[in-house]
């Protein structure tokens, strides 16, 4: 069905429409799928005092074309800085749709008098890199995908240095904790906090509040808190983490979340034994691949998944637009 620009009708989202949030979602990234619980969930993030959030949607003759929205960064929050998404269906792109989208984005966004805007797209979406482009937008970042054939996976080369890394401290879980430790939400906000000032970004990390922080990692319908796995020290500290969550519309597929150890405990290999441990984990559980994403930055976590036999897949890439500021040229690839 052909659709003239003309009588695209842009317009606010409504609790109504989350169906066709997501039927777009997975029609323009079929192999992320989505669920309307997790979207509901990642829609919680912007819930935060301070945190500005606006999805609109294009459509046209009754049928959803097109999703944008904007919002703060929390983990990078200044009240000039925004993140924008825009999806067209792969059926109507290239007709106007994400430009009157985009536009409209522009016209909310005004009164928050932005200097700044982040958009993000994977390296093989060519005509999403070239929208950006032409408004002005310039790569930032890129953060590698990779991904882990659990059944191939043998890990016979890593256990020795991976069991000598963990001398003196516990392996243990968040559901462990949990029901033994009536500290164990504040001892991960503290691992979290300072993990977090090490994670590349792409702009000044701001850490929420432990409440907020922690509510979005217990109320996320796709956390295993049996395969949040922690390293204990002897004091009860923990210093380091790896965990997992679930796919909704992937049974058989796991996603990498964070991998970190607290400095003083770096360059050990604890981190690879925590790795370790998250692969068995999906190996018991009939898991056929694990999905991560390292910023290309972040070479000691590239190494290690590079190592265990994680295959690199086309990188997604932030892009940055200086709002008033002269365009830079395209970085060569």
């Amino acid at each position: 069905m052909k659709l003239e620009t003309g009588i695209i009708r842009i317009r606010a989202f409504g609790e109504q429409d989350y169906s066709a949030v997501v039927a777009l979602g997975n029609a323009v990234y079929p192999d992320y799928p989505w669920s309307e619980e997790e979207v509901r969930h990642w829609d919680s993030r912007f819930t935060a005092p301070g945190i500005t959030w606006e999805r609109l949607l294009a459509e046209a003759q009754g049928q959803v074309l097109g999703v944008a929205e904007y919002h703060h960064d929390p983990y990078a929050y200044d009240p000039q800085k925004l993140s924008i998404d825009v999806m067209v269906h792969p059926t109507h792109q290239g007709r106007g749709v994400g430009s009157r989208l985009y536009d409209e984005l522009r016209i909310r966004m005004a009164p928050l008098d932005p200097v700044l805007l982040w958009a993000n797209t994977r390296e093989t979406f060519a005509q999403s890199i070239q929208f950006l482009q032409r408004r002005g937008f310039v790569e930032k970042r890129r953060a590698w995908e990779s991904r882990l054939d659990v059944a191939a996976f043998d890990p016979a080369p890593f256990l020795e240095k991976a069991t000598r890394a963990v001398e003196g401290l516990e392996i243990t879980t968040v559901a462990r904790e949990r029901e033994r430790d009536a500290e164990w939400m504040q001892k991960l906000y503290d691992l979290d906090l300072e993990v977090g000032e090490d994670v590349p970004r792409v702009d000044i990390y701001t850490p929420l509040p432990l409440a907020e922080h922690m509510r979005r990692l217990v109320d996320n319908p796709s956390w295993l808190p049996d395969a949040h796995f922690l390293a204990r020290d002897t004091s009860g500290q923990y210093v380091a983490e790896s965990n997992m969550f679930t796919s909704d519309r992937l049974a058989d597929v796991l996603y990498q979340g964070i991998t970190g150890t607290r400095r003083a405990h770096r360059g050990r290999g604890v981190a690879l034994a925590l790795k370790l441990r998250t692969v068995d984990y999906a190996r018991r559980h009939g898991i056929r691949e694990i999905r991560t994403w390292n910023d290309t930055l972040n070479a000691p976590m590239l190494r290690i998944n590079e190592k265990l036999g994680f295959v690199r897949q086309p990188a997604w890439i932030t892009f940055e637009n200086r709002l008033g500021e002269p365009a830079e040229a395209p970085t060569a690839r």
